[in-house]
């Protein structure tokens, strides 16, 4: 893309998006999400931002966002615990014993790279971003001074992009600010106009903040390019550039990403807008309403407080100072009294309460939070889950297919151009390379088959006790394995198909060993049962048959 055409498609994007998204989304930011940026002002300068929200009078929504998105991220992408592996789609190519290695050593890799970055900083962002705005954007670099990942949550005030006919993003525009200063120090002198360095060296525009534009965008590259091999940044399926608004003037270099480095998730997505909508958007009528009557009960209760006087012309002498110790010359005491507003507290409220619940549901605060007992049983644990997973499970398909999966793919296909990675098993290609998530909300999705398949093998054992060919039906093997993944087994736990085969035909070998010796004992044992058998009847005087004993020689 040419600078001009860059400019002229963000103006576009933007004239589109101000009107009903922006307004909706401006009364999101201070009920909701204060402070993560005002959608109609400029920040042009630190003065610039507002610190002051006394307009908020109750912090109920506040409270239930931040709620919600740390339990979507507590058992969606825990950094306590390792919540995906890497498997293959062929489940005869995860019971090799290389490919098992491989996959767990890449794994483990591929985790820590994430759990060493900023990751878990910057993804906290993203969920507060899609359960408010409803939709939020998480961009993956490679930091080169450092060679580790790096993540960066954009405010969705500064994003704009472009869909494909997948519906992901095709081109992302991000709006920045930024003074002369730090427009030098990220690009250096030689990359930048002259107009920027007479900014930076003039003491009276060196802090004033100018518009920039970075784009990135898709460049025509054969079908067949291997991007699991460094290709020059000019050459890569993406490229970029940064360049200032005033002008069309480019900032650097162009540079290029071998992925798409922005990843755009919604919460629901909204007919016919690219934009998503979240609890917050549904709340908000009740969280203004909510923050009104609030105010109003402020204010009355500050009458009742301090109430306002009635006194009759006669009674008084001067003005009334209600002052502490002071004196007031009266005429009449009794003509003097406080105005009672006759506030009702007690409906004021209840409708505080009945909106309280109301937001908390909006945002599943009452079903997802612990109870007030101090432990759970693992009964409850699970219910717990099976509810997260009722209520969650449309909005994690959407995380998964919009943020997660492109996500974790960029960090293998970085860490392995990077040599980070071992090289695949011989005759494996990546193509069938799949995620499995492993965190608590996605191991609450298949508890119940997990729980089917336990019942099925109970039921089945207790049946074959009275009709031993039902257990013919059960592929004990299979069940076992599946139960295992679908609980979160490390692969390292479960050993091979191949060895598993080599140790049941090794232990067949024995238990046939040992039958044959067995059987040899015992025809050894009769034969001397009878040897002393026909002694003692020839002691007796019992004269034997010829030829009884031709058998047993």
């Amino acid at each position: 893309m040419n600078n001009q055409d860059i400019v002229k498609c963000f103006e576009a994007l933007r004239s589109e998006r101000k009107g009903s998204v922006e307004q909706i989304w401006d009364l999101i930011e201070k009920f909701v999400l204060p402070l993560r940026g005002d959608f109609y002002t400029s920040l042009s300068d630190e003065g610039e931002v507002d610190w002051h929200r006394r307009a908020i009078y109750d912090a109920t929504a506040i409270f239930a966002c931040q709620s919600l998105a740390a339990s979507i991220h507590g058992n969606l992408t825990s950094p306590a615990q390792k919540w995906f592996a890497l498997q293959f789609r062929d489940e005869k190519l995860n019971e090799d014993d290389a490919v098992k290695e491989w996959l767990d050593d890449s794994t483990n890799k591929l985790y820590n790279a994430l759990h060493e970055s900023n990751f878990d900083i910057e993804i906290a962002e993203a969920y507060l971003d899609i359960v408010g705005f409803g939709t939020s954007c998480l961009t993956e670099e490679l930091d080169e001074d450092t060679g580790k990942l790096s993540f960066t949550a954009i405010p969705v005030r500064e994003i704009y992009f472009e869909e494909d006919h997948t519906k992901q993003v095709s081109k992302l525009y991000r709006h920045l600010q930024w003074t002369p200063t730090q427009i030098i120090s990220k690009f250096g002198e030689d990359k930048v106009p002259e107009s920027v360095k007479k900014k930076a060296d003039n003491p009276a525009f060196s802090a004033t903040k100018l518009d920039i534009i970075f784009c990135v965008f898709p460049r025509k590259v054969p079908i067949d390019l291997d991007t699991g091999k460094p290709i020059a940044a000019k050459k890569r399926p993406f490229g970029y550039k940064y360049l200032l608004k005033t002008g069309a003037e480019l900032l650097g270099e162009e540079g290029g990403y071998y992925e798409m480095p922005a990843f755009v998730s919604r919460w629901r997505k909204t007919a016919g807008s690219k934009w998503g909508h979240s609890p917050a958007t549904v709340a908000l009528a009740d969280i203004l309403t909510l923050n009104q009557v609030k105010e109003a009960t402020l204010e009355a209760a500050g009458k009742a407080i301090d109430p306002a006087n009635l006194a009759e012309e006669a009674a008084l002498l001067g003005d009334i100072n209600l002052d502490r110790g002071a004196l007031t010359i009266v005429t009449d005491i009794n003509g003097i009294k406080p105005y009672e507003s006759g506030s009702r507290f007690d409906v004021s409220n209840l409708e505080i309460q009945m909106l309280v619940d109301a937001i908390r549901k909006y945002f599943y605060q009452d079903q997802l939070e612990l109870k007030e007992s101090p432990a759970m049983t693992a009964t409850e644990v699970n219910v717990r889950y099976e509810l997260m997973q009722r209520l969650l499970g449309p909005t994690f398909g959407r995380l998964k297919t919009d943020l997660l999966d492109p996500l974790i793919k960029r960090a293998f296909n970085i860490m392995y151009r990077s040599g980070q990675l071992l090289d695949l098993p011989e005759g494996v290609d990546d193509s069938s390379l799949d995620i499995e998530y492993s965190g608590p909300l996605p191991r609450s999705q298949k508890f119940d088959t997990a729980q089917a398949i336990q019942q099925f093998l109970t039921a089945t054992a207790q049946l074959a006790e009275a009709y031993p060919a039902a257990m013919d039906i059960v592929d004990i093997d299979g069940a076992v394995r599946q139960m295992a993944l679908m609980q979160g087994v490390p692969a390292k736990a479960l050993k091979g198909q191949a060895q598993i085969d080599e140790e049941r035909e090794e232990k067949a070998k024995k238990q046939q060993a040992a039958e044959q010796i067995a059987a040899l004992q015992g025809a050894g044992d009769a034969m001397q049962s009878v040897g002393a058998a026909a002694n003692e009847m020839q002691d007796a005087g019992i004269e034997i048959p010829e030829g009884a004993m031709e058998g047993m020689q």
